[in-house]
This record gives C-alpha cells, structure tokens and sequence, in this order.
C-alpha cells in the first residue's frame, strides 16, 4: 500500500463528476452571447478614446476597478481604444479568457449592473465557502457569494426570494426599495430540486437575495414562522427549484498559476453513501422536520424528526456531495476508512492484473531478451 503514488491514489479514488447531478445555471442553459467569440476577430483601427485616452493605463486600472461589467462592457463598445484599454485590464481579462460563461451568466440574468468587477473576481479567486468554510465551486448569483452545494440546499441564506415573497414575510415593498437590490431574472431551462425531480420553467421570475431582503425589513412588520406551510418551504414547491434558479458552477481561479481549481469529489464517500442501509426505501419528503423553516437556519440536518439512521443518511449525502480543494483531498482521504477500504480492493485487483500478465508473457521471448 505504501508504493501507490499520490497521483494514483487521485486517479482512483477522486472523480470531477458529481455523484447526484443537479440541474442549474450552465453553459448549457445559457444562449451565450456572440459578441464574445467576435470580440478578438475585429479590425483593430487607430486607437481613439478621447480625454481617457490621455491617461495612463494603470490609472485607468483604478477606475476601472469601480466599474461594474455593464460598465465595461459599454466601454468596451464605444470605441477602438476603449476595447484595448478594457482588454488590458488584468481583472476582466482573466475573467473574459477562463470565465465566459460566468460574464455570460451576468447578462443574461440582469446581474451585470449590480456588482462591481473588482466584487467579481475577488469571489472568482476564493475557494472557500462564505458559509460553513469548505471548499466551495458554486456562486449564489442574487448576492455573488460562494457556496458550496450542501449550504446551498440546507441554508435559507441561500434560498432566494421573490418580490411578493419580500412583501409577506418582511413587509419590503416600493419599487424604490427593489431596485436598490441586485435583481436575477431567472432564465428560462431546465432545474432540479433537492430530490433531483427536473421541471423545465419558462416564466421569467425575478428573485432577490434573503439575506439582503431582511437587511430592508419593515420594522412594523412581524416576521412570524407560524406562517410558513410545508407547502412553501418543501422541496416539492417551486421555491425548491428557485435555489438552482440562482447557483451556477463557479470553478476557483488560481493566479500564480493562471489555471482553474474545479474540486474533487471523494469515491469513497460516495460509496458509502451508496451502500449504506438507511440509504434504501427511505424518502426525505415524508420528514416534516427536515422541511421546516427552523431546519434553513441552520445546516439543515440537526432537527431531522426521524430516527438516529435517517438521520446518518442526511449527513452521508452531505459528504457524499462535498468538493475537496485538490491540494488536501489527500489528507482526507488518509481519514476516510470508506476511501481506504476502496483503496485496499483497487490495489488488490491491481496486483492481480499484473500478475495474470506476467504468466502471459511466453518463454521464448523471455530468453530472447
């Protein structure tokens, strides 16, 4: 056991594949837009950007540092020197050339407006969730923060709401208010709940952060629980598929090396949770507990009402669908007995593969060797 490489190791008990799909926000679901793939085929012409163009760059870098990617990207439009100096900025140009689909996202959605390049890639070059700390490959679009999927499913922090959804629990009504708030227009597509039942949506819903909803919340207004019904919160409803609505996959960006940090998951984990016995012919939807609103406000599973195994089975899900920063999932793995067991059995079956071809290897060429 103590001859197999790290690299093998990663080989064997590593996937990039994540055990139960999901449905969200992908390069898939977006129609992306083609003045990115057009951007490098035009005719650069005399550089002309007027006054701005007086400028040095790295000043122009600490504007633009301010500007939103809306901003940019009108700058980027208006003139031939305003196209070179936007694609000198060391920020957007990272962005543009390992994230297209991250800007494409921005626009289609409306949220291009909201944040600021600089708020952009500072959560790009994160790896860690602003949640719980683990390594996170997911971004909650209505406040760009990262996420990883089990705070994105269990957190009501990442549960996005809706305009008549802000004025029943919170009282936060006026158009003035709203548009104060980063707004996501859902696209329309294909999203899954946390049971992974897909529909496929075309109502163009807009939907807001919670978290920054509460911030905004009418003093007069009492926020009771009594009133939620699991026929909201559940994840039979649409507010369960809202919270894909707003999560796209976002990979970490590393710049010392200029390359992109995906995550891996763990086979082992997902093993067990495959092959544990609480695992088969039990349903999450017949746990009431597990669909109350006091379960959002924490990591979900301490108020499961069922018995000690359903609740084994939440938390088994939940490191089956955790991603490990490449750099220590080694370290977890030493820690996994389930990752062990696995790594015992491939070393096994590989030791008897070489074997067999060793008693293939005839004779004759042995000696003529």
């Amino acid at each position: 056991m103590d001859e197999i490489s790290d690299d093998q190791k990663l080989a064997w008990l590593t996937t990039t594949l994540m055990p139960r799909a999901r449905a969200m926000i992908t390069k898939e679901t977006l129609q992306v837009r083609r003045y990115r793939v057009t951007i490098f085929q035009r005719q650069i012409r005399q550089p002309s950007f007027g006054y701005l163009g007086k400028l040095p760059l790295e000043l122009l870098c600490v504007v633009f540092r301010h500007l939103t990617c809306e901003d940019l990207e009108a700058l980027h439009s208006c003139s031939t020197g305003g196209r070179l100096a936007v694609l000198a900025f060391p920020q957007y140009g990272a962005l543009l050339r390992h994230a297209p689909t991250l800007l494409a996202v921005l626009m289609e959605t409306g949220l291009a407006r909201s944040f600021t390049i600089t708020h952009i890639y500072e959560t790009f070059v994160s790896s860690l969730c602003t949640n719980c700390g683990h390594f996170g490959g997911y971004v909650f679009l209505p406040s760009f923060s990262r996420c990883c999927m089990h705070c994105a499913e269990t957190n009501i922090k990442f549960l996005p709401i809706s305009r008549d959804g802000a004025k029943n629990e919170f009282g936060v009504k006026g158009k003035r208010v709203f548009d104060s708030l980063p707004q996501l227009s859902v696209i329309e597509g294909d999203y899954s709940s946390f049971h992974g039942e897909i529909k496929f949506y075309t109502q163009r819903l807009t939907l807001f952060s919670r978290e920054m909803v509460e911030k905004l919340r009418n003093p007069k207004h009492e926020l009771h629980l009594a009133r939620y019904s699991q026929k909201d919160v559940g994840d039979n409803s649409v507010k369960a598929h809202q919270r894909y609505m707003a999560l796209t996959p976002l990979p970490c960006f590393l710049p010392k090396s200029a390359s992109m940090e995906k995550g891996l998951y763990c086979a082992g984990c997902a093993l067990r949770a495959k092959e544990h016995t609480f695992c088969q012919g039990i349903d999450l939807n017949e746990c009431r507990e597990f669909q109350a609103p006091k379960a959002y406000y924490t990591d979900g599973f301490d108020y499961c009402c069922r018995p000690k195994g359903h609740r084994d089975q939440c938390l088994l899900l939940t490191e089956q669908d955790r991603l490990h920063d490449s750099r220590h999932i080694l370290s977890h793995i030493e820690g996994c007995a389930a990752a062990q067991v696995l790594l015992k059995k491939k070393w096994t079956r590989w030791q008897e593969k070489n074997q067999q071809n060793v008693r293939e290897i005839p004779v004759s060429s042995i000696h003529r060797k």
